[in-house]
This record gives structure tokens, sequence and C-alpha cells, in this order.
């Protein structure tokens, strides 16, 4: 009875390691770093409250990456700036919101702020582009009033980032 208690544990200990494993080679290199603040200069904490989520996912093929940022309505007329930072020689892409590409851009690094197209509401913002060599550092970074929220990604050469902009 022991051999066979023995011999289970064993074996399940092996199969845990061996899909473990599996896992980690079936896995892109694509990583991915977020940072997220929330501070109040003023003494209403309720006008410039934010709230931060993001899901990052990987396959062979591409990457994706989505965030989610609550702003208030009231900061809309201070700039919140969407930067993108390669430390390759090569960031190729597109901005849009909502659909409507907004910026274009072909060197490795663009600025643009996201105020004059934001309203209260839903806003959806998307960034597709390639960069290379494929191992470079993609930062992607959303700073405003109360709010710096900064994803770092390197891996497989494509950057599709999402933010969902709530504006309360």
């Amino acid at each position: 009875m022991k051999k066979i208690v023995f011999f289970a544990c064993c074996m399940a200990l092996i199969v845990s390691v061996g899909a473990a494993v599996a896992q980690n080679f079936s896995q892109n290199s694509q990583s991915s770093f977020v940072h997220s603040e929330s501070n109040s200069e003023s003494g209403d904490d309720m006008n410039s409250f934010s709230s931060f989520s993001s899901q990052q996912s990987s396959s062979n093929s591409s990457s994706y990456q989505q965030s989610t940022l609550s702003l208030s309505a009231e900061n809309l007329n201070q700039p919140h700036i969407l930067s993108i930072n390669s430390s390759g020689n090569q960031l190729n892409g597109e901005i849009t919101v909502n659909g409507r590409a907004i910026k274009r851009f072909t060197n490795n690094k663009v600025e643009i702020d996201l105020s004059p197209y934001l309203s209260v509401g839903e806003q959806k913002v998307q960034i597709s582009a390639r960069y290379a060599p494929v191992g470079s550092a993609v930062n992607v970074q959303v700073s405003g009033p109360g709010t710096n929220v900064i994803q770092q990604t390197n891996g497989d050469g494509v950057l599709n980032s999402t933010i969902n902009l709530s504006v309360h």
C-alpha cells in the first residue's frame, strides 16, 4: 500500500513539473511592466480621483495589452499626454481614438495630448505599432493631473495596446 501511495505522489509531481515546464516553453518572450500613480494636490480627493486596471496577454504570433483608466471630466482642460518611446531604432505605428486615426508615427518617440479627443463617457485609445530590433523595450505612458500610467513591453516586435478611458 505504501508503494502505491508513493508511486501516485511521484506521478503527480512529474505531471505537475512537466506541465509547468511546457507552459513556460510555449509562452512568447513578451513581458510587461505596469506602473500607476494617483495623487491629489488639491484638498478635494474626489475631483482628482482616478482608477486603473491592466491586462496583458500574449501568444506565439502577437501580444496585446489593455488598460482601463478613470478620469475626472473637470481635468479635461489640462493636458493628458500619451507618450510612446522605444529603446530601438525603429517604431512605426498609429494611434486611434474611438476608431479615428489621430496620429501616425515613424520614429522611436512620439507624444500627443489626448485631452482634445476626450469627452465625458467611454473612450478607446488604441496603439498599433511595429518595433525593431525585436528585443527593444517600448514604453507607453499616459500622464495627466493625478495620473501616471506606464506600460513597458518588449518581445516580439509588435505592439497592440488599448487604453479604455472612462471620463466622469
